[in-house]
C-alpha cells in the first residue's frame, strides 16, 4: 500500500476560519504529532500515484457493452495518460471472455492484498470479485477470482456491494472489508484477511460480523466505509444502517486482535435513506480522518429533495463525540445551488486540501445536475467545493464548477454527468493535488475525464485544465461510459 502526504498538520493555519449558516462546533484540539496521509493506488512501484478509469460499456473486439478498464501512470510529469494501458476481458490473464452487455466492471478499490509492495486493483461486476495484480510493470492483466463462497460461517458468500480495503490487523497487507450471506441474511459482512492468496483468492483468515444480532444493525446499501478514523494506524470499520426502520451505525476499530467497538454516531436522515459516494479526509486539521458520505432519500408522498452529505468527524475513539457532525444539502445556508429531484448532490465525493491553507477541504459531486447555463439543460452535472477549516467545513468560499467554467474544456449539454466520478492525487509529486472529474455521459455517453488544477490561495480551478477520451488511449469509439467510475 503506498501513500502520498497530502495534509500536514505543522502547515495548519492558526486563523480561525468563520462558518456561514451552520451550527458552531467545539474548540479544536491540539495539532497532529504527525502528518496525514491519504492513500492512494500505486501500481507500479514507483512512488507516483496511479489512477484506474472505468468504462463498463466498452466495445472489445467487437463486442458490444463487453467493458473495459483504463489505467494512467503518474510520473514527474503528471499522469501519463497518453500512454495508458487499456485492460479487458479480452487481456491475457483477466478471468472470462468479452461477452455482449458483460459490462466488465466496476474499478472499485485498490491495496496492497498480497504483501509484495505494489497495489492491486480490485475489480467488482454483478457479485463477481476479482483482483488484478500490480507489478513492476503495473496492472498488465495477471489476475485472481475471488471464491464466491457458500454462504456459511466459515466460507461467506461475496456480494456486489458494501466494499472497503485498508489494513485492520496492522501486518502491513491491506484486508478486504465486503457485505455477504453467512449470518443473518444481508445482515453480516466479512472481513478477508491478506496476504490474499494469488491461486486460490483465498485470504490468509476471514472473520463473519453478524452485524444484526452482534451490533443491532442491518447493513443496507453501500452503507460501509473503511477508513482509519481513530489516528492509530490502523483502519477501522463504519457501520450505517437501520434497525425496525430507524438509523443505527457503529465504530468497529481495528486492532491487532479484530474490530473492537467504538464510539460515536453517524449523522443521518431520521429516517430511511441510502448512502451514495464517501470520502476520508482530515477536514479540520486535527489529526483524524473524517467520513463524508452522500446520502439520497425520496418521499414517495411529499416527492421531497433529499440528497445530502453527512460530515462526521475523527476522534481517538472512533467517530467524535465532541465535534457536532453536519448534514448538508443545497438548501443549506451558503451552499451554492438549489436542491432539485434528481441531482444526486453527493452521488461522488473526494476529501483534499485544494487550496493549500493545510484544511482538507470537501468537493460535491452531482452528475445530474440542471446544467448553469440554461434551465432545460438537464444532466449536466457539476462539483461544488466547500472549505475545510479549524472548525471543520465552512460555506465561505464556496464554489461550484461545471463544463461552463471559464478554461474547462467542452461545454455542459444534457447528460453529460460531469461529475460522475472524482479523485484527487498528486499524481507529479509536487505538493498540489489535481483533481480528476468524471463525466461518463459526455459525447453521446462515451465519455470523457478532465483534471482540474489546484493553487495555493485560489483551489480549485479551471484554468489550465485539459480532458482525455478512451479513444486516444487506444481503446475503442462509441458509447463506452468512460470515467463512469475510478479508482486511486
Amino acid at each position: 500500500m503506498r501513500s502520498t502526504t497530502y495534509l500536514t498538520a505543522a502547515a495548519c493555519t492558526a486563523a480561525v476560519l468563520a462558518v456561514t449558516g451552520l451550527p458552531p462546533a467545539t474548540a479544536a484540539p491540539a495539532a497532529p504529532a504527525k502528518p496525514l496521509t491519504k492513500d492512494t493506488a500505486d501500481f507500479n512501484g514507483d512512488g507516483y500515484a496511479d489512477l484506474a478509469i472505468g468504462a463498463h460499456t466498452a466495445t472489445v473486439n467487437g463486442v458490444k457493452r463487453a467493458g473495459a478498464i483504463t489505467i494512467a501512470y503518474g510520473s514527474a510529469t503528471g499522469l501519463k495518460h497518453d500512454t495508458a494501458a487499456v485492460i479487458t476481458q479480452a487481456t491475457p490473464g483477466v478471468p472470462g471472455d468479452p461477452a455482449p452487455d458483460g459490462k466488465w466492471r466496476e474499478v472499485s478499490a485498490h491495496g496492497d492484498f498480497d504483501g509484495d509492495g505494489y497495489d492491486d486493483l480490485y475489480v467488482q461486476w454483478v457479485s463477481k470479485n476479482v483482483i488484478l495484480w500490480g507489478s513492476k510493470t503495473g496492472i498488465t492483466g495477471a489476475s485472481t477470482t475471488l471464491p464466491r463462497g457458500t454462504a456459511t460461517s466459515t466460507d461467506p458468500e461475496l456480494l456486489g456491494a458494501g466494499l472497503g480495503t485498508g489494513d485492520i490487523n496492522g501486518d502491513g497487507t491491506d484486508d478486504i472489508v465486503i457485505r455477504s450471506h453467512g449470518g443473518r441474511l444481508g445482515f453480516t459482512f466479512s472481513v478477508l484477511s491478506g496476504p490474499i492468496n494469488r491461486t486460490t483468492g483465498r485470504a490468509a483468515s476471514t472473520v463473519v460480523r453478524d452485524i444484526w444480532n452482534q451490533d443491532g444493525i442491518g447493513l443496507r446499501g453501500n452503507g460501509l466505509f473503511v477508513g482509519d478514523i481513530t489516528g492509530d494506524g490502523l483502519a477501522d470499520v463504519t457501520v450505517v444502517g437501520h434497525r425496525d426502520y430507524k438509523p443505527a451505525s457503529t465504530v468497529l476499530k481495528g486492532s491487532p486482535t479484530g474490530l473492537v467497538k467504538g464510539s460515536g454516531t453517524f449523522k443521518e436522515y431520521a429516517n430511511y435513506s441510502t448512502p451514495y459516494g464517501s470520502a476520508f479526509g482530515d477536514l479540520n486539521g486535527d489529526g483524524y480522518l473524517d467520513l463524508a458520505v452522500g446520502l439520497g432519500y425520496s418521499h414517495a408522498q411529499t416527492n421531497a429533495v433529499r440528497d445530502a452529505v453527512s460530515v462526521n468527524y475523527g476522534g481517538p475513539n472512533g467517530l467524535s463525540t465532541t465535534t457536532p457532525a453536519l448534514l448538508l444539502s443545497q438548501s443549506s445556508p451558503g451552499v451554492p445551488g438549489v436542491s432539485e429531484i434528481g441531482d444526486r448532490w453527493g452521488s461522488t465525493l473526494e476529501i483534499t486540501d485544494t487550496d493549500g491553507d493545510g484544511f482538507a477541504d470537501l468537493l460535491i459531486g452531482a452528475s445530474y445536475e440542471t446544467g448553469d447555463d440554461a434551465a432545460t439543460t438537464t444532466g449536466a452535472g457539476a462539483v461544488t467545493v466547500l472549505r475545510g477549516s479549524r472548525t471543520g467545513i465552512t460555506t465561505t468560499g464556496a464554489k461550484t464548477l461545471t463544463q461552463n467554467t471559464a478554461g474547462v474544456p467542452s461545454a455542459s449539454e444534457n447528460n453529460d454527468h460531469f461529475g460522475s466520478a472524482i479523485a484527487a492525487i498528486d499524481s507529479d509529486k509536487n505538493g498540489r493535488p489535481e483533481v480528476y472529474v468524471g463525466g461518463n455521459g459526455e459525447d453521446g455517453f462515451t465519455g470523457r475525464v478532465w483534471n482540474l488544477t489546484t493553487a495555493p490561495g485560489t483551489g480549485l480551478t479551471g484554468t489550465g485544465a485539459t480532458s482525455f477520451g478512451l479513444t486516444a488511449l487506444g481503446g475503442t469509439a462509441g458509447a463506452s461510459n468512460f470515467g463512469y467510475r475510478f479508482a486511486g
